[in-house]
């Protein structure tokens, strides 16, 4: 190509980033007008144009979730511009507030970005959120995590996955949630009971599992991602393809699925046994986009197996007290190997769910989403009586959700919506661990938010009202218990911007949660955590009472402090205790835990900094301190996470595509758990703090046009033997030792 007699070979290139997010913006695409040429970012935000003529040319920037910008540039020579975009309103989301006050007004809220999630893949998604300050997890053995907020988990924090509460079977420490961290293009945590929208019974918060959104440009692409761990040998490979149809351009699809598969874990001593686990999981998403109309259909579906450690489960109290009491597993084979025998536990999750969302003329849009899932769970003893499980549950959930957002007016906008529920549950087995039952729920919401200059009020209600029944069967006679719950719920928050980069953000919010099946009526052995738990068929709903306040400084990309502070009382406090003696049954000896109802009083500190020292170094940091109270018994509460500090001191280095290429050291403290009741009947007293040490190196590899993530992590550098107190299995173990991670993501 030729341009007035001069030779069209010049190369524009660059980056597309968020100006808000400050994160790459993948499928943008740029044109050049006067040339009609174009070309999209790849997964990196990295655009190139490679026939370039001289001259001075319109450039225009389009994104599927930002508004369109243009540039007049000058190109006389080989270029590099990048650019940013700002962010403009999703469709798809949930309200949010935009600009300047880039925050989540009813909650305060962290997120954990694409870029940062590439650093996690692999992990499950408890291990994953605990790069975010606050949260934690409740760990049963090395491969079940549970996401812990403020010390709050189970029933009280709300997992949406893609904009659908996970409903599993939450009732036990090891019941983590059935979802693959591969779907998510990012992870958004709220702290605190703010998530009016989302249910009532958020009383730690709720944690946003947001997929990318579908491609709107008339493209092919997709990704494999592939890690290796080498603790316990795990591999994992995920694959995705998406497209938005040619001839069709107002539909668009995705396809991924992702298989894992490991061995037994190895502390810095000795392999655990039976600790194997094995995941194929797989999703389709469907979108409609179209004017005024959009629709969207998701499909999930999850599969594990997990080994349960064979060293938890003893055959009576002498050889409970022996494994407890001895440094080293007792029964134990000290050995690697794939399998997963006896006691294990197989889990299936699958998810349907339809949406359609219609704009008005006044821009308003009327959204209603439908949802059914089902899960089932089978539970396998150690000793093999029969091959059949001993526990078969499956718990069926339906969801009608509907919504009316009213664009701003007079500085006035807002939601009102309501939702509908059921659940049914069955069990069948060999042994009894909680009854069947049936549950309705409703739910009536209204979200008012008023903007005034660089302030922002909101105020929402809502009612709940469930009903619950229970079926049990007595000397083959079925009798029903029917219990009803209803209550008021709310929240007020209030935004000011002090400055332009300091802002304010406070919450109070009234919550509540009616007891579950498990803590009413549970009783028998839990086999995946070794224990024998005993539910309280009189306990009453939880009501919780929590202020949060933030303060956000952020000065460019070089500077940034935010200090959370929460008190959260919770009258009516349900918790699971130990309970002395053990429980000897015919399969064995098993530590016991009861469920007692006190009042909490939970306040805290979450503090993250971070500072750019120069181009190439950076440093962070992160704490959070948690002071948990039972104010009815006057002491502390059991089973709440210590107190942690973790630093990151990052080295980017300057060859290859600026800021791809770094190292990062964190260190990371965990303080002895010494807030418990004195003379506690807990089976060990906490074990002691420990410091861990952890490396990473990444790099962006160019290959053929091509840009490939490319990672490696080694977890406990110096292979420290330690335990966590909110491990269940610390009573039988230590942690897993040293373990390296090769992380590679191919794009096409």
């Amino acid at each position: 190509m030729w341009v007035y007699g001069q030779p069209c070979t010049l190369q524009l290139s660059g980056t597309v980033s968020d100006l808000d997010t400050k994160q790459p913006l993948d499928r943008a695409t740029l044109l050049i007008k006067e040339l009609n040429q174009s070309v999209v970012t790849d997964d990196h935000g990295i655009y190139r144009f490679s026939q370039v003529c001289p001259g001075t040319w319109t450039i225009v920037v389009s994104h599927v979730n930002c508004m369109s910008i243009e540039w007049k540039i000058r190109i006389e020579n080989h270029l590099v511009r990048n650019f940013v975009m700002p962010h403009n309103y999703n469709q798809l989301q949930e309200i949010i507030l935009q600009g300047p006050l880039d925050l989540l007004p009813n909650s305060i809220k962290s997120e954990i970005s694409r870029t940062d999630l590439r650093q996690t893949r692999g992990l499950t998604l408890g291990e994953t959120l605990r790069k975010i300050t606050g949260v934690t997890v409740l760990q049963t053995g090395s491969t079940v995590f549970k996401p812990v907020i403020h010390g709050l988990h189970s029933q009280r924090v709300l997992i949406l996955n893609n904009g659908v509460r996970l409903e599993g079977q939450q009732w036990g420490a090891e019941h983590a949630p059935e979802l693959d961290p591969f779907i998510a293009d990012r992870l958004i945590v709220l702290k605190g009971a703010g998530a009016l929208r989302y249910g009532a019974d958020a009383i730690g918060g709720a944690i946003l599992v947001e997929p990318k959104a579908l491609p709107q440009q008339q493209t092919f692409g997709g990704e494999v991602n592939t890690v290796f761990f080498s603790n316990n040998r795990m591999g994992v490979f995920n694959a995705m393809i998406e497209q938005n149809m040619k001839r069709f351009p107002q539909w668009s699809w995705r396809l991924q699925g992702t298989y894992k598969r490991g061995g037994n874990s190895r502390t810095p001593d000795y392999w655990l046994y039976n600790t194997g686990v094995e995941e194929l999981n797989g999703s389709i998403n469907i979108g409609y986009k179209k004017k005024k109309v959009q629709a969207d259909l998701f499909m999930s579906v999850f599969n594990t197996k997990i080994g349960i450690f064979w060293g938890s489960h003893v055959g009576n109290l002498t050889d409970l007290e022996t494994a407890i009491r001895a440094p080293k597993p007792v029964l134990n084979i000290d050995s690697f190997s794939y399998q997963i025998s006896r006691p294990r536990q197989e889990v299936s999750h699958y998810l349907v769910k339809a949406k359609w969302v219609v704009e008005t003329k006044t821009s308003a849009k009327f959204q209603f989403l439908f949802a059914h899932q089902e899960n089932f769970r089978k539970e396998f003893d150690r000793a093999l009586i029969t091959n059949r499980p001993e526990l078969n549950l499956n718990l069926g959930t339906s969801t009608l959700d509907c919504s009316y957002e009213r664009n701003k007016r007079n500085g006035l906008s807002g939601v009102t919506g309501f939702m509908i529920q059921r659940q049914g549950h069955v069990w069948d087995g060999s042994r009894f661990f909680i009854p069947n039952f049936n549950s309705w729920m409703s739910g009536l919401y209204a979200i008012e938010r008023w903007k005034l200059q660089q302030s922002v009020f909101e105020v929402g209600i809502r009612y709940d009202y469930r009903t619950q029944r229970v079926f049990r069967n007595q000397n083959n006679v079925i009798t029903s218990v029917q219990r009803s719950f209803n209550n008021l719920s709310g929240s007020m928050a209030y935004i000011r911007a002090l400055h332009k980069s300091l802002k304010w953000v406070t919450n109070f919010s009234l919550s509540w949660r009616p007891p579950s099946v498990n803590e009413l009526y549970v009783n028998g052995l839990h086999h995946g955590t070794a224990n024998f738990e005993i539910g309280n068929p009189e306990l009453n709903s939880e009501v919780g009472y929590n202020f949060t306040s933030q303060l956000k400084y952020e000065k460019d990309s070089s500077f940034h402090i935010d200090v959370s502070v929460y008190s959260n009382y919770i009258h009516g406090f349900i918790n699971l205790v130990p309970a002395l003696p053990p429980t000897l049954t015919l399969r064995g000896a098993y530590p016991t835990f009861r469920y007692i109802q006190t009042n909490a009083w939970l306040t805290g500190l979450d503090l993250s900094m971070e500072k750019e020292l120069s181009r190439a170094f950076h440093w962070s940091a992160k704490a959070s301190f948690l002071l948990p109270r039972d104010v009815k018994a006057q002491t502390w509460l059991l089973q709440m996470p210590a107190q942690r500090v973790t630093t990151d001191f990052t080295w980017y280095f300057r060859s290859g595509h600026p800021r791809q290429t770094f190292a990062t050291v964190n260190l990371l403290w965990v303080g002895r758990q010494t807030f418990v009741p004195k003379g506690s009947l807990d089976y060990l007293p906490p074990p002691d703090g420990y410091f861990l040490t952890n490396l990473e190196y990444a790099t962006l590899l160019h290959i053929k046009e091509k840009h490939l993530n490319f990672a490696v992590s080694i977890y406990n550098v110096l292979n420290t033997r330690y335990r966590d107190y909110m491990n269940r299995f610390r009573y039988f173990n230590d942690e897993t030792g040293r373990n390296i991670v090769v992380r590679l993501k191919i794009p096409f």
